[in-house]
């Protein structure tokens, strides 16, 4: 994938924060600290990989201020902007959390693995990451250096909110007194995870969900998705890109099956069916994907939500008649759906605390139905 024309992409459709950034860097006005906060999947990441570029640009009508308001990213191709889209420039540095105490070894595995596809995820597998000590002291040095070939040294912390208190507290130090030619980023979708000390040094940039159509162009131009398939997809997707591109894997895509047959089974009030159901998922999922599970059920209820008030689109009410049936899409009108997503929400949050998987799933399932055994 070239990252910098995904990001381009993604930029045009983030209509109100990319003028803004762009406007910052040409008039030389840049904070050198930002928090890109927003839902997952709005192109966060996509626009610190952008912001670097703009501030290190080569082309022609760049200026010692920053930038120039746009990149090469679509045009000629200058020597940054090549290593950018590589992420192997010498003064851009993107940062993610890894396993407690391994950043050595797996930090530079996670950027392969984003060369080769930049939404991949997984590399640690199930284990815990954070951005731990460490990685904040090695940001430190980093910064406390001229560039190397570039204007600024730019340094992206990918979720951030996994920081630990102690990371948090060192970078503080950093951004209280950042280098002249430092520029921070951190990227994260729960800033009320951060210190409020972190918080108050950093200029905020709030992302919106990305619209349907701009997911759905997308997936057609960087994963050959067919036009059709692509707009149903962004549909599901729900203003998510991320979770648009998982929607094209095989496991994932199962995954959103299964839970879009349990919410079929909950509409229909079978209890009994769905405690066979919740039996067979805890045998097929992990934890992890079990509360994923959940999450395309709360979208689903949301959808519903929507199109019980009129606001849903044509795709996306075509997209849920399809996934639920017609008759099971009137009869849901009559459920407290907001309760629903409550009842589902707090069933992953007992997941999240290690709660039995096969309970829990039962559970959550058999109250949504008012049935019990």
């Amino acid at each position: 994938m070239d990252i910098l024309a995904a990001a381009d992409r993604i930029a045009k459709a983030q209509g109100r924060v990319w003028p803004l950034l762009e406007g910052l860097v040409s008039s030389g006005k840049l904070p050198n600290a930002l928090i890109f906060a927003g839902p997952e999947g709005a192109g966060k990441e996509l626009a610190a990989v952008k912001l670097a570029s703009l501030l290190d640009c080569e082309a022609e009508g760049a200026t010692e201020r920053g930038g120039r308001g746009t990149t090469c990213a679509s045009g000629a191709r200058c020597p940054a902007c090549s290593r950018i889209r590589s992420l192997e420039h010498p003064d851009v540095h993107i940062m993610y959390p890894v396993p407690h105490g391994e950043m050595d070894k797996e930090l530079p595995e996670v950027l392969e693995s984003r060369r080769e596809d930049f939404f991949n995820y997984g590399e640690s597998g199930n284990r815990a990451r954070s951005i731990g000590i460490d990685m904040i002291r090695h940001v430190t040095e980093v910064l406390s250096k001229h560039p190397f070939e570039g204007r600024r040294t730019f340094v992206a912390l990918f979720e951030a909110h996994l920081a630990t208190a102690e990371a948090q507290n060192a970078l503080l130090k950093l951004l209280e007194e950042p280098p002249p030619s430092a520029v921070i980023v951190l990227v994260t979708e729960y800033p009320d995870r951060l210190l409020p000390t972190v918080l108050s040094r950093c200029c905020e940039i709030r992302f919106d969900p990305l619209p349907a159509e701009a997911i759905a162009q997308f997936l057609v131009e960087f994963y050959s998705v067919e036009t059709l398939e692509a707009r149903r997809l962004a549909a599901l997707a729900q203003g998510n890109l991320r979770r648009g591109i998982k929607l094209l894997e095989e496991r994932f895509l199962s995954l959103w099956k299964d839970g879009a047959e349990a919410a079929k089974l909950v509409v229909e009030g079978k209890g009994k069916e769905l405690l066979a159901e919740a039996e067979a998922l805890s045998m097929r999922y992990t934890r992890e994907e079990i509360a994923d599970l959940l999450e395309e059920m709360i979208i689903i209820f949301g959808l519903l939500i929507r199109n019980r008030d009129g606001r849903l689109g044509e795709t996306e009410r075509g997209v849920l008649e399809e996934t639920l049936g017609k008759a099971r899409l009137a009869s849901s009108s009559a459920r407290n759906l907001t309760a629903d997503i409550r009842k589902i929400s707090s069933s992953i949050e007992s997941l999240r605390r290690n709660a039995d998987v096969e309970l829990t799933l039962s559970q959550v399932l058999l109250d949504l139905t008012g049935t019990w055994y």
